[in-house]
């Protein structure tokens, strides 16, 4: 099988993480870096690993990708985050895969939460399927500020063994990311013309909290599912009261 993969990661700041994340990339034909100009060791680090860094202003993400995908020279190609860091299962799973004679244009990847240095075993964000691998002549990013989706014209199939997320590590920085998303987020949606009443303000905090620690089960993740539930809460809380604030402030 002559299967070329290049694999794509968008960067800042990220020496506490990067490593992990290279060491299990070591198989692949291409490793991308774009990163936004770091002031730690992260290009060093980077560059250790074979990596090929392109320093680029950062805009938003769904732009960053997008840039950092053109910068790959194989048409499979698969699109990680600095803290994405995949088993040696799926690392096998993904070069046994024929993909001259696959059916399928993209891949579903089942993607396990790393919160506070706990591993979910239960919840959404527990083997969470999230479309990362594809033919890059079939799909691309769209251009969101946050939460950037990959879009593929085909069909997609899922692979079976998972990676893991390590999104924060301590409370303090837990806050500031939350915080940081929910922002981007707000405008996001002032940018789409998305209205908000006061109400639904008002409500989406124990809304939420209610729907991710009872319905979604993350209070059987312990101590650690109990806080996920709490910042996903605030999350939406601060998203929708920054598009409620934009709104106001536009009317006056």
């Amino acid at each position: 099988m002559n299967n070329k993969i290049s694999v794509f990661i968008i960067t800042y700041n990220e020496e506490k993480i990067i490593e992990q994340c290279l060491k299990k990339l070591l198989w692949a034909d291409e490793i991308i870096v774009v990163d936004s100009k770091s002031t730690d060791n992260t290009v060093a680090i980077c560059k250790k690993y074979g990596a090929k860094v392109f320093l680029n202003d950062f805009e938003n993400y769904g732009k960053q990708k997008q840039y950092a995908l053109g910068k790959t020279n194989n048409n499979w190609v698969l699109s990680l985050d600095a803290d994405e860091i995949l088993s040696d299962r799926l690392c096998e799973e993904i070069q046994l895969l024929d993909l001259n004679s696959t059916n399928f244009q993209g891949y579903l990847i089942p993607r396990t939460h790393v919160f506070l240095n706990k591993i979910f075993h239960y919840g959404s964000e527990n083997k969470k399927p999230i479309l990362r691998f594809f033919d890059k002549t079939k799909g691309s990013f769209n251009e969101n500020k946050v939460h950037e989706t990959i879009v593929v014209s085909g069909k997609l199939g899922k692979l079976n063994n998972e990676m893991l997320h390590y999104t924060v590590s301590d409370f303090g920085n837990a806050t500031q990311k939350q915080t940081r998303y929910s922002l981007l987020g707000g405008e996001f949606l002032f940018e789409k013309n998305k209205k908000v009443s006061i109400f639904k303000v008002c409500i989406k905090f124990p809304f939420e909290f209610f729907r991710v620690y009872f319905f979604q089960r993350n209070f059987l993740n312990g101590y650690q599912g109990f806080i996920w539930s709490m910042l996903a809460a605030y999350s939406s809380f601060i998203k929708y009261a920054k598009l409620f604030d934009l709104i106001y402030n536009k009317s006056r």
